[in-house]
């Protein structure tokens, strides 16, 4: 069976069962097998998607034309959460509450699980996918008839860690393939209504694969502030665009632009521990780690960033991207329809995650930021903050951010101390909320614009 660029499954024949597929916005969701109709996850808007295939596929789908331009919504999408302390156990019941490996791999599939392996690190940092859950996810492809199960990825570090060698054995006792994503060729794929980028490029083994299995971690995270679901199709693409996206800051933006280029066909999330991700680092820096031991699955990313969200105690409304996912139809974020399976988000609950602001603030003695619920736009701040050697700073620095900051409160939280300021459009000083200091503008404010009005204020040596 071949697929197309963007998850267009066609017609097959294997052993006499023919197979019709039609693939809405979020994957697979219809099965025509033996002349027996099974609407398999009528969660989205049939579009056309005729134009994508050839004209046989085209005359196979126009079998099944009464539901071609139809509209079908559930009331709600499914999110699982399983907990349990064995990672493949829970995995495998994982996948049994979303209805089973067999909704989305069928026989003769290629399937390709892109699991968070960033920077190869240990297990234990919570940074990349535990053994378990790839595991248990490729004996189930093979199960559900898969001909070639693939584990890829892009590995950030140039010598072979631990973590990829664990990752190599895997596959070959498994008799999978363990894929450097960067040895095989990235693809351009036009966008027709995108956030920011019209044209990106995805790796060829993703947009030939039949099946894509999106296998993220649940961490908070330096820019985007958090990494699931959506954010791990960075995993995707090649050093040069990672580096470009990075320098335009423009990730978000980018990483809802990948996933509508091809989205995945199931999302397991390994939420055994979970941890902050800013990079490589020493495993005895992983101060924020603590386990979870929770699995999250499902089809629609939007709606499983949010879960995941709500478990890290981030609030969904402050990421960006989970608005303009929401926008461009890749799932919902509105927590009313969204149906748990398994346990409850109060018990997948354990504390609050560290985030970039507190991150920042635990490290920085002359740098304090003081978020007053802002937005991801706003995360720049605590990331341009952390890359300051603080023997250069003259005085304390407050860094004011978020729509409900106020005179009183920045008075309570600094006691009167330091130079504070403004930034961005949500802090800006009105006659409401009696803010003084000095006001760096923009929504978000550009890092280049903050840099230059401290160097102007005399707050940090010229270099």
């Amino acid at each position: 069976m071949t697929g197309s660029k963007f998850g267009l499954h066609a017609c097959r024949e294997q052993n006499n069962a023919k197979y019709h597929y039609m693939v809405l916005s979020a994957g697979l969701i219809f099965k025509d097998k033996s002349n027996s109709t099974r609407l398999e996850r009528p969660e989205y808007r049939v579009s056309s998607c005729a134009s994508s295939l050839n004209l046989k596929h085209v005359n196979l789908l126009m079998q099944v034309s009464v539901f071609y331009q139809l509209v079908v919504r559930m009331d709600r999408a499914e999110v699982v959460i399983a907990k349990d302390v064995s990672v493949k156990r829970r995995t495998l019941e994982a996948l049994k509450l979303l209805g089973g490996m067999d909704r989305v791999v069928g026989r003769g599939d290629a399937v390709l699980i892109k699991p968070n392996l960033v920077d190869g690190a240990p297990f234990e940092t919570g940074e990349v996918v535990q053994l378990g859950v790839a595991e248990a996810l490729v004996e189930e492809a093979f199960r559900a008839g898969a001909s070639e199960v693939m584990i890829g990825e892009t590995p950030t570090v140039k010598k072979k860690t631990e973590t990829m060698k664990a990752y190599e054995q895997l596959a070959t006792r498994l008799g999978a393939k363990f894929l450097d994503l960067y040895q095989y060729p990235f693809v351009e794929v036009e966008l027709k209504d995108p956030v920011h980028f019209d044209k990106v490029r995805l790796s060829k083994v993703l947009l030939d694969c039949d099946v894509f299995i999106n296998v993220p971690t649940l961490k908070t995270h330096g820019r985007c502030g958090i990494t699931v679901a959506v954010k791990n199709m960075y995993g995707l693409i090649s050093k040069e665009d990672k580096q470009l996206y990075h320098k335009m800051d423009r990730v978000e933006e980018a990483i809802i632009d990948l996933y509508q280029a091809r989205r995945a066909d199931l999302t397991v999330v390994d939420g055994t521990y979970t941890t902050i991700h800013l990079g490589p680092r020493p495993l005895e820096d992983f101060k924020e780690t603590f386990r979870l031991d929770l699995t999250l699955a499902g089809f629609d990313p939007i709606a499983i960033d949010t879960v995941g969200a709500k478990i890290l105690g981030i609030a969904p409304e402050t990421l960006r991207y989970l608005k303009w996912g929401e926008e461009k139809g890749l799932g919902t974020r509105n927590l009313s329809k969204i149906k748990i399976l398994g346990t409850p988000i109060e018990e997948a609950y354990v504390k609050k995650a560290v985030d970039a602001v507190e991150f920042t603030n635990a490290r920085l003695k002359n740098i304090r930021i003081l978020n007053y619920d802002a937005c991801t736009g706003c995360l720049g701040v605590p990331m341009l903050a952390l890359g300051f050697d603080e023997r250069t700073l003259r005085g304390k620095i407050v860094l004011v951010i978020g729509p409900h900051a106020n005179a009183e409160k920045v008075k309570k939280d600094t006691k009167g101390e330091g130079t504070v300021i403004l930034c961005g459009s949500c802090a800006a000083p009105t006659f409401y909320n009696e803010l003084r200091g000095t006001f760096i503008s923009g929504c978000p404010p550009a890092v280049e614009d903050l840099r230059r009005k401290l160097e102007e204020l005399s707050a940090i040596s010229s270099k």
